[in-house]
């Protein structure tokens, strides 16, 4: 099948694509926080004073960044494999159009459902710390001042790569929805187009009915026999 009968195989390949790129783009830099968070913690812990235990608590944006780090490494190798199958195989692409719609829209709503909870809270939120000399919890201005004298901060929002942790991933986001109405778009059209080019089917003629002449003249014949 070539591209003629491809539905809207430019548009797609170039969504695929976008989705394909920001998908990776989005896992790096879930990957990327997740290393510097620790990083941070290993640094606060470290430059605390003997005898003073130190608790950082991240696990609200932890954990649902985790999930869209996951969910964007699997919208990137379905926008993937998508993108190759109808680059070198046509005829493979759309039979299968309506599966790759449905699975890269089932990924961009569970992304979509997963980033509005992780920008409300690097929006809204900031890490949980807590200090203790021995039994005895310290003032959170001493934590304070500890954090710029180190050059941290415990606001989400006002970490970087946390902030782009969650913009990035919108954007594929963005893309994904556009590949998705695109790719169930094709499906609906290519199978129009199948029902439009089918052949029809053939039609045994009709024996012509016998005219009255003919049937008067088989009854003269029956009574004269």
């Amino acid at each position: 099948m070539h591209a003629a009968t491809t539905p809207y195989r430019p548009a797609r390949l170039a969504t695929l694509f976008l989705t394909f790129a920001f998908s990776v783009i989005g896992f790096a830099t879930g990957i990327n926080a997740l290393v510097k968070s620790n990083d941070q913690k290993d640094l606060v812990k470290k430059q605390a004073p003997a005898g003073t235990t130190v608790n950082i608590d991240t696990n609200d944006v932890f954990q649902v960044g985790c999930v869209v780090t996951a969910v964007c490494a699997v919208l990137a190798v379905v926008s993937a494999g998508s993108f190759v199958l109808l680059l070198l195989s046509h005829s493979a692409s759309t039979r299968t159009l309506k599966l790759q719609g449905l699975l890269t829209s089932f990924l961009t709503v569970w992304l979509f459902a997963s980033l509005i909870p992780m920008t409300d809270f690097v929006a809204n939120r900031g890490a949980k710390v807590s200090a203790f000399l021995g039994t005895v919890q310290l003032p959170d201005s001493l934590i304070q001042a500890v954090e710029q004298q180190l050059g941290v901060t415990s606001i989400y929002r006002d970490i970087d790569y946390l902030r782009l942790a969650v913009i990035l991933p919108w954007i594929a986001f963005l893309f994904g929805a556009i590949s998705s109405v695109l790719s169930l778009a094709a499906a609906r059209r290519a199978r129009h187009a199948a029902v439009v080019s089918a052949p029809a089917p053939a039609v045994a003629p009709a024996e012509p009915a016998p005219s009255f002449k003919e049937k008067g003249e088989a009854d003269v014949e029956q009574v004269q026999v």
